[in-house]
């Protein structure tokens, strides 16, 4: 049966990782709005002076051209849209990107539309080049992806029973998918993560908004870690996989002085 598809395509992209292939060329994983995940070649990318090379960096929101491929398609032509510069040539905030950009990637499938995913990103790089919270950014990227996929952790009920949660502190299970009430903590012997009752209202204010209304939200530092275990968690068991990308976002906000990308951005091995 003859595919009814255009073995040549255009496409908005947003490089999502990349490495060396051959001797000059670059191996993409793509995130588009109408195909998903897609896996391409750039031919003579990393060659000196190739006009595909410039246009395919990470995290570069990109127009393509394409050729279809039965398993990897092939770039023809790449046109920047927003290179994201105060993303990639900041290294605190590329550690966010690149956090971002995979768990997107993770949730997301190949060959399947997914358009509000490649828009969330595309936004959040954008509000990542000038936030002064990028760690507030990153959590509310992650929470907002989990919601649009179908993977909301359960936060206004006992994700065990159902019942509505009092105001009081509780404590988040990633395998039973969200908060649990006094009454479902003690069965099971899965892992349970403190919530307190402030974590569970920034939680919940972080689902309901945009980006702007939180951007300026002040989050104390217990908070702040019972955010992140919890988010990671849930994240880690939709995925069923670890976050390759956090072990460098952890170590780069235990630096001093975080600045610039030392030599600029390079490719991936």
């Amino acid at each position: 049966m003859t595919s009814s598809r255009p073995r040549l395509f255009s496409t908005e992209a947003v490089v999502l990782r990349h490495s060396d292939l051959g001797e000059a060329d670059r191996l993409l994983w793509l995130l588009t709005p109408q195909r998903g995940i897609l896996r391409a070649t750039a031919r003579g990318a990393r060659k000196p002076g190739s006009k595909l090379g410039g246009h395919l960096d990470l995290l570069c929101h990109v127009r393509l051209s394409m050729r279809e491929g039965r398993e990897l398609h092939s770039v023809s032509q790449a046109d920047t849209v927003d290179a994201f510069r105060g993303v990639r040539t900041d290294i605190g905030r590329l550690s966010r990107g690149l956090y971002m950009a995979e768990i997107a990637q993770r949730v997301s499938v190949e060959d399947a539309p997914a358009p509000a995913v490649f828009r969330l990103l595309v936004n959040s790089l954008g509000w990542l080049a000038a936030t002064e919270s990028p760690d507030t950014l990153v959590r509310w990227f992650a929470l907002r992806l989990l919601t649009i996929t179908g993977f909301k952790p359960e936060l206004g009920a006992c994700a065990e029973c159902g019942d509505t949660l009092e105001p009081d502190d509780h404590v988040f299970s990633a395998e039973r998918g969200g908060l649990l009430c006094p009454a479902c903590r003690s069965q099971g012997a899965d892992l349970l993560h403190p919530a307190s009752l402030g974590t569970i209202k920034v939680l919940r204010h972080l689902a309901r908004s945009d980006y702007p209304e939180v951007a300026s939200l002040k989050i104390g530092g217990e908070e702040r870690r019972q955010i992140e275990r919890i988010l990671r968690a849930h994240t880690n068991a939709v995925i069923d996989r670890g976050v390759r990308s956090a072990a460098f976002l952890d170590e780069i906000r235990d630096w001093p002085d975080v600045g610039p990308v030392p030599g600029g951005l390079r490719s991936e091995s």
